[in-house]
């Protein structure tokens, strides 16, 4: 393709006890540009600010950065407090309802009679409409040599013996579990806002594990530059 692909990567900023948030430290380490598995150039476009974990400032700041840069993909970053060390998600799909349950950092709710004025007869679900089934294993094949350093109990880091065995291989799954916390209410509008957009769904949710010193970070910035290049393999 002679036209230059663009990919909009957004990061989440602080939330609960997390004053650092992983997702951030990586899009804003990505390259401006990359080189895709069929020799195309994606341009990678990153906000100049991370997304508040907040439901009404996402509401208004996610269509509004679609609307501007119109990307051909759009890659949400955030963490999952719950994974496993190594361990990277790419969700399939967001649910409609259920942010009324959790309060964001504001201390705010998304109520139900906010979600049916703003989203109207919407689905219940959304799924992206990229395949990504074959782009996740495009991408365990990129990744399969990538390791973080292995974590004591004490949480100091191990140092790798010669042969690679005080390693945590990175493991990238196809997961269906985005949660109906900030992450989902990010990816539900996200692809509510490409379809109205392209009439696709060229979106998707990335859970990052915690990743804290700058080795970690770095293989991060790698798994999830792998990531985009999978995706746009399989972008029609």
């Amino acid at each position: 393709m002679s036209t230059p692909l663009t990919v909009l990567v957004t990061g989440f900023g602080p939330f609960l006890d997390i004053t650092t948030n992983p997702s951030w430290e990586i899009a804003h380490r990505l390259p401006s540009s990359l080189t895709g598995l069929n020799g195309e150039t994606i341009t990678i476009i990153i906000p100049p600010e991370p997304t508040p974990a907040a439901y009404h400032k996402i509401l208004a700041q996610v269509p509004k950065l679609i609307e501007k840069h119109s990307p051909d993909m759009v890659v949400h970053m955030g963490l999952d407090v719950d994974s496993g060390p190594g361990v990277f998600k790419v969700e399939r799909s967001a649910p409609k309802e259920g942010y009324h349950e959790f309060p964001d950092v504001e201390r705010r709710v998304f109520t139900r009679a906010e979600n049916k004025k703003t989203f109207g007869k919407a689905p219940a679900t959304l799924a992206t409409t990229l395949d990504l089934v074959t782009a996740v294993d495009a991408w365990r094949d990129s990744c399969s040599s990538l390791s973080l350093a292995k974590l004591q109990a004490s949480g100091t880091i191990l140092k790798a013996k010669a042969k690679g065995k005080e390693k945590q291989m990175v493991e990238v799954q196809l997961t269906d579990d985005v949660g109906t916390y900030v992450c989902g209410f990010d990816y539900y509008i996200s692809l509510l806002e490409m379809q109205k957009k392209t009439g696709k769904r060229e979106a998707v949710f990335f859970h990052v594990p915690k990743l804290e010193s700058h080795d970690e970070l770095r293989v991060g910035t790698r798994v999830t530059e792998e990531l985009i290049k999978a995706l746009f393999g399989v972008l029609k």
